[in-house]
C-alpha cells in the first residue's frame, strides 16, 4: 500500500484517524506475517494470540455458561468484534459468534478472513480450557459465513 492509496483509503473511511492507523497496521503486520510464515504456522500464531486476548477475561466467579457469555462478551463489545452465544449439544458446546467484523481497513490481501476466525477460535479454546476442559476435548471452527462464525467445544 502507497502512503497516497494510504491517504485516499482514509479519506473515504468513516473511522477516525487512531481506528484507520491501528487498522492499517494491523493489516500490515497480518501481511507480514503471512508472508513469512507457512499457512499452518499463520494459524498458529493467531490460535496464540487469541490464547493471549483469553486471558484479559476474568473468569473468577464463572460457574455456568451464562456468566461466561457475559464476560466474553463484554470483551468482543469493548474491542467492536461482534458477540456470542453459546450452548450445550450432544457433544460439547456450540457457539455462535455474530456480529464478527469482516472487513479491516486496508487489508488489501484479505488475510482478516483467515486472521480473525484463528483468533477466536484459540479464545474460545483457551477459556474452556481454563474452566477445566479436558485434552481429549478440542476447540474447532464449523463454518463461517459473512459475519457469522460457529464453533463447536467438544468431542
Amino acid at each position: 500500500m502507497t502512503l497516497d492509496l494510504l491517504a485516499r483509503v482514509r479519506e473515504r473511511a468513516s473511522a477516525p484517524a487512531r481506528e484507520f492507523g491501528l487498522a492499517v497496521l494491523t493489516a500490515m503486520t497480518a501481511a507480514e506475517v503471512f508472508a513469512q510464515a507457512s499457512p499452518e504456522a499463520a494459524r498458529g500464531f493467531y490460535l496464540a494470540v487469541g490464547r493471549r486476548v483469553a486471558g484479559l477475561v476474568d473468569l473468577a466467579q464463572v460457574h455456568d455458561i451464562d456468566a461466561l457469555v457475559e464476560r466474553i462478551n463484554a470483551l468482543w463489545s469493548s474491542c467492536g468484534c461482534g458477540h456470542a452465544r453459546i450452548s450445550a449439544v450432544e457433544t460439547g458446546l456450540k457457539i455462535v459468534h455474530s456480529g464478527a467484523p469482516v472487513l479491516l481497513l486496508g487489508d488489501q490481501d484479505h488475510y482478516w478472513a483467515r486472521l480473525f476466525p484463528a483468533m477466536i477460535e484459540g479464545a474460545y479454546d483457551a477459556w474452556f480450557r481454563a474452566l477445566g476442559s479436558g485434552p481429549a476435548l478440542s476447540t474447532r471452527i464449523l463454518r463461517q459465513h459473512g459475519d457469522v462464525i460457529e464453533l463447536h467445544h467438544g468431542i
